[in-house]
């Protein structure tokens, strides 16, 4: 009896007329939900030369420039960026099947992992981590079912979708000057909007992916105070958090029993000690 044909379902992207191949698809993919060339690097198991060296063959046989290099570190244009959204939505339309796709980011993502290890059926779910920038654009494009944003505003900004309030965090404000670094992730549009109604003088240096870079720096920022407790860190907040609560909300498109499930068990835990219940 014969052994049997081994099948893989693959995706692939024509590039100015170019196919792109599986693994330089990933490397583009891997620079873009990582944000750096070095942490797409880590991610790959490659040292960062390599990775480098990739991304130049790539860029060649595109024909065209993919990524650009900042104060952080090499990260992708607007065309690699398209690519790699491209790709990502092609994977999760083959690899979906019936999985309720979810969003968040680092400041929620182990309230999230918490949820799904107390829920029956958590291979139902497909859970995503990325910022809410980059969750909400999919979302809207429906390769989201349900999002955990760090800032609630994104609910106010689309019509048609649906909410609810499943925690509750504050921002940590540390500033030393008039120079802030915007972190990633977290409410940040919230601390920026303090500011301005404090009429204070501000000037946003650069948008910063690691948070102990930002303590590092002589930069002013804002972060969630919920994940300066889950690392374990010691920060003084210049402003009373309190002035600066905030509602973390889940957007979701329809009702159904697992993102009711879903929402139900979010809501008995907390951002600072997401293991326990409220």
């Amino acid at each position: 009896m014969g052994q049997g044909v081994k099948l893989e379902p693959s995706v692939s992207l024509r590039v100015n007329g170019v196919e792109l191949t599986p693994h330089q698809l990933e490397v583009i993919l891997a620079i873009y939900q990582t944000g750096s060339q070095k942490a797409a690097a880590a991610r790959m198991k490659v040292a960062t030369p390599v990775l480098h060296r990739y991304l130049h063959q790539i860029e060649a046989k595109c024909g065209q420039r993919l990524a650009e290099t900042k104060a952080t570190g090499t990260e992708l244009n607007e065309e690699g960026e398209a690519i790699a959204k491209e790709y990502l939505a092609l994977q999760r339309r083959l690899g979906r099947g019936e999985k309720v796709v979810v969003g968040c980011t680092p400041v929620t993502e182990e309230l999230l992992f918490t949820t799904l290890s107390a829920i029956n059926d958590p291979s139902a779910f497909q859970l995503v981590i990325s910022d809410d920038e980059r969750n909400m654009q999919e979302f809207q494009a429906r390769l989201m079912d349900l999002v955990v944003l760090d800032d609630p505003l994104y609910a106010y900004e689309i019509d048609g979708l649906l909410w609810d309030e499943v925690a509750e965090d504050r921002l940590i404000h540390v500033e030393r000057s008039a120079a802030y670094g915007k972190y990633r992730y977290g409410a940040q549009r919230i601390g920026f909007k303090y500011l301005d109604t404090r009429g204070d003088r501000y000037r946003i240096e650069r948008l910063e992916h690691s948070l102990a870079s930002l303590i590092r720096s002589n930069m002013s920022f804002f972060v969630n105070e919920s994940l300066v407790m889950r690392k374990g860190l010691t920060l003084r907040s210049s402003t009373d958090p309190d002035q600066l609560k905030h509602k973390i909300l889940a957007v979701y498109w329809e009702e159904g029993p697992s993102v009711d499930v879903l929402l139900k068990e979010m809501k008995k835990r907390t951002l600072g000690n997401a293991d326990l219940p409220k």
